[in-house]
């Protein structure tokens, strides 16, 4: 089976339980880091999938990988080569595909709940949950590309994912979660965080470090459980030799 290839931006936001998810299942993959100017590949066709991960650049930089990423997108959604997004790697997707990139009116940092939409592509993607608890790292939002389906929103970010010809999904949360990337990013990033330098108190959902860290185990364990059956819809449209 060709390899699932990851695109990781930055060092602290790596794949996380999606690595261990296609470990498990005995699916290969490489990463391909855009902060050691690792080379992307022109076209698609030596990979089964593409996922991308989260990262601190705004999917409207002009960074000089960036048309070279859109264009690899465009070119497995053309060979319907599965993508998944994960926050940036949400709007990645959701930018190469016609949607726009915004400024969000508010930002999100730390647990956020949230909603399937009703519409048959949230309970075949999200699973029979209700309400789900999401990790939230993000100023920026985007918009729902043409022809895909929306799929989740939250109180405060209406467009939290989304599902596209049924074989592509892009995320404006982190469901890649594992709990010491939790802490890492609390630590490295503690101006960001309610009480912080940088924290804006006009912010509704922006957390404090002890109210993201709360329970975390439990909360990364079920994070996990709802993660694994978005992963196992993902796999299921992998091209395999």
């Amino acid at each position: 089976m060709k390899p699932v290839m990851i695109i990781q931006f930055s060092a602290s936001e790596g794949p996380g339980h999606f690595g261990d998810f296609l470990a498990g299942e005995h699916i290969p993959f490489q990463v391909l880091r855009m902060d050691r100017s690792d080379p992307l590949p022109a076209e698609i066709r030596d990979c089964s999938g593409l996922a991308m991960m989260g990262g601190p650049m705004s999917a409207n930089d002009d960074l000089p990988w960036m048309p070279t990423l859109l264009a690899l997108i465009r070119d497995a959604v053309a060979q319907r080569v599965p993508v998944i997004g994960h926050c940036l790697g949400g709007q990645l997707l959701a930018k190469a595909m016609g949607g726009e990139v915004t400024d969000s009116p508010h930002a999100e940092i730390g647990w956020v709940r949230a909603w399937p939409q009703h519409v048959p592509q949230a309970l075949e993607w999200l699973g029979t949950w209700d309400e789900l608890e999401l990790f939230e790292w993000h100023y920026q939002t985007f918009s729902i590309p043409p022809g895909a389906v929306h799929i989740l929103r939250s109180e405060h970010c209406a467009n939290q994912a989304y599902v596209l010809d049924d074989l592509h999904i892009g995320f404006q949360c982190h469901i890649e979660m594992q709990a010491h990337m939790v802490r890492e990013w609390c630590s490295i990033s503690p101006e960001e965080l309610k009480g912080g330098a940088e924290a804006d108190p006009a912010q509704p959902m922006v957390q404090s470090a002890v109210e993201i860290l709360r329970d975390l185990d439990v909360r990364i364990a079920t994070l996990n459980r709802w993660a694994e059956h978005v992963y196992a819809r993902w796999i299921k449209g992998l091209q395999r030799d």
